[in-house]
């Protein structure tokens, strides 16, 4: 069985022209949606890492910021200020401030005030968490790899004696819940 369409020229050209428009409006979109996920158009969205109730996992929080300036410092903030979701448990210790930061070849170097150290609950997987809540935030931005963690400017070999702070540390998956 064939179907055949009797048609003018004109009215094949009108037929072509909306297939063109059509294939032409997909192209736009598909190109927006590219743009968008490739992080080329900005938006304020933003991945923090906090705690499970159970304290042996990091959950990925989805947080919309309102960045001024410098996103590096609001995203530090945001870990300080804990989470947003009920069901999840801050990792950073009360008093603990970003003093400066530096960034070279993909690597941030965050230093902080002793209250990161001093004020920290202790036990290995807490420290664990802590220190991949801010690794894992702070290298899910394309622009960072690595992290390094100073207190009052100084190199430390670890936070409270579990994780070795000697070298800069890159996201870790395995500590990410559903991984």
């Amino acid at each position: 069985m064939q179907f055949k369409l009797n048609l003018n020229p004109g009215q094949k050209r009108k037929i072509l022209l909306i297939i063109r428009l059509l294939l032409l409006a997909a192209a736009c979109f598909y190109l927006l949606f590219l743009l968008k996920n490739n992080f080329l158009i900005e938006d304020n969205q933003f991945q923090l890492y906090f705690a499970n109730q159970a304290g042996s996992l990091l959950v990925s929080e989805k947080r919309e910021l309102t960045i001024a300036e410098d996103k590096y410092r609001a995203l530090v903030a945001a870990l300080i200020e804990g989470p947003q979701t009920a069901d999840l448990e801050a990792t950073i210790p009360a008093g603990v401030k970003l003093i400066d930061y530096q960034i070279k070849a993909k690597t941030i170097t965050l230093n902080f005030n002793t209250a990161l150290r001093d004020n920290h609950s202790g036990g290995s997987a807490g420290e664990t968490l802590t220190v991949y809540s801010i690794v894992n935030t702070l290298t899910a931005l394309s622009e960072i790899d690595r992290v390094t963690i100073l207190i009052d400017g100084q190199q430390i070999d670890s936070l409270v004696g579990h994780l070795d702070l000697s070298r800069p540390l890159r996201y870790n998956q395995k500590l990410v819940a559903g991984n």
